[in-house]
């Protein structure tokens, strides 16, 4: 299977602070496994999910159509739950909260493909606004959800756990929505400041009867797919290559545009995903850009 990934930092960033991982295993519980980190607050989120989110999801995964959504779930509010634990030993507890700092986060967004009843299946699973892209026939197949305060279903969610109504959590500020008036995220691995603290870390919403702090969560959405010969490309990719000048990312291109290079460019992994960043960059996207392609026929 040809695939790549790329990582380019942005023209309106000091450091880039996505990371990536990719892995073709071989083995029918999980033919591969490719994961987009877009981290915010520094490097150390990101780094951590690029390094270490794979030996999570392992802890879990059983490679079954009928569990393969609730065991990355776990998963990955487990690996949360882990990024906001206090430090070990007695002063542990002292510091500040959330591995490197309580205003480190990333987001998140996992590809993994596995045989199962005779079928090829494709479970994707999203925290943030990174997405997966499946080219199917042509055409471009959003299989991840963005999670942003401008999304009426995320605003609801949040705001149903609100105790103050009368101070929205979700508020404009800056030129975009922000949980808090601060992140432009709604769901983010990490982020301690905007989670609820000691028993309320990493679990789900409404689980504990109180959600987390300002309803920021590491609850994925998931899709599962089951992958047909009409499936060409996959692509997974921070929120910097795609088009989002509603929330101060910049230009950059549609899921269709994306496709469609993929499908038309005749170009091996590496350069196809060089080029997907230089075309969101000359489209006017200024973030960090992070993307992998996988070439599925």
């Amino acid at each position: 299977m040809e695939s790549a990934g790329v990582s380019y930092q942005g023209t309106a960033r000091k450091r880039n602070e996505d990371r990536y991982a990719l892995q073709v295993e071989g083995d029918d519980s999980k033919l591969f496994y490719a994961g987009v980190f877009d981290g915010h607050g520094g490097t150390a989120t990101s780094e951590w999910l690029e390094q270490r989110l794979d030996k999570w999801i392992d802890k879990y995964w059983q490679g079954k159509s009928n569990t393969a959504e609730s065991d990355i779930t776990d998963a990955f509010i487990k690996a949360d739950e882990k990024l906001l634990a206090p430090k070990s030993g007695f002063f542990g507890g002292m510091g500040e909260r959330g591995h490197g700092g309580s205003k480190c986060g990333s987001t998140g967004v996992v590809a993994i493909a596995f045989r199962d009843g005779g079928k090829t299946k494709l479970l994707a699973a999203n925290v943030g606004d990174a997405r997966a892209v499946l080219s199917r026939k042509g055409q471009a197949m959003q299989l991840t959800i963005d999670h942003v305060p401008d999304s009426e279903e995320e605003r609801l969610r949040i705001e149903a756990k609100n105790p103050n109504p009368k101070m929205p959590l979700v508020r404009y500020v800056g030129g975009t929505w922000r949980v808090g008036g601060i992140l432009a995220l709604s769901r983010a691995f990490g982020d301690a400041y905007m989670k609820s603290s000691l028993q309320f870390e990493g679990l789900r919403a409404s689980s504990d009867g109180y959600s987390s702090g300002f309803g920021v969560i590491a609850e994925p959405d998931t899709s599962l797919t089951d992958l047909t010969g009409d499936d060409q490309w996959l692509i997974l990719a921070s929120d910097g290559l795609f088009a989002n000048e509603e929330r101060g990312g910049g230009g950059g291109l549609e899921n269709q545009e994306v496709v469609d290079v993929c499908n038309q460019s005749g170009l091996p992994a590496e350069k196809l995903a060089q080029k997907l960043v230089i075309m969101a960059q000359e489209a006017g996207s200024t973030d960090d850009i992070t993307v992998v392609v996988m070439k599925l026929k």
